[in-house]
């Protein structure tokens, strides 16, 4: 899969338009973002990990969402505070949602998660969760 063939994954999946990054696939299935700075440098690796090309659509990493910020449009799920600290400990949150969605509180964005009809499933690494009450 090529830089254009993920972008229209994106527009199709979240309604990105515009993307001011460039975007490299790499092993495992895993995309990262970069901006071009210039001197041709030779570098090992580059960009933040974006997300992961999964069998059904994209899986955006939490600064994934953030790098595409105002340009997600389609599969936001707005959170309520209980449901946001929930998200952030680890655990599922009921909705009836289909795919991977992406998760917000206020103007935070919480990552990604994928609904199956029932439950959005939680992808929060466990050493990003929520610990303690």
């Amino acid at each position: 899969m090529n830089e254009r063939e993920i972008l229209e994954k994106l527009r199709e999946q979240f309604g990105v338009e515009i993307l001011n990054l460039r975007l490299k696939l790499m092993g495992k299935n895993r995309i990262y973002a970069y901006r071009e700075c210039g001197p041709d440098i030779e570098e090992r690796h580059s960009g933040v990990y974006f997300g992961k090309i999964e069998r059904d659509g994209i899986r955006l990493s939490i600064e994934g969402c953030y790098l595409l910020n105002d340009e997600l449009r389609k599969n936001v799920v707005e959170l309520s505070r209980d449901e946001m600290i929930r998200w952030l400990r680890g655990e599922d949150i009921e909705r009836d949602v289909q795919g991977y969605v992406v998760l917000k509180w206020k103007t935070y964005w919480l990552g990604c998660g994928r609904g199956n009809g029932k439950i959005i499933r939680n992808f929060v690494p466990k050493d990003r969760r929520l610990r303690g009450d």
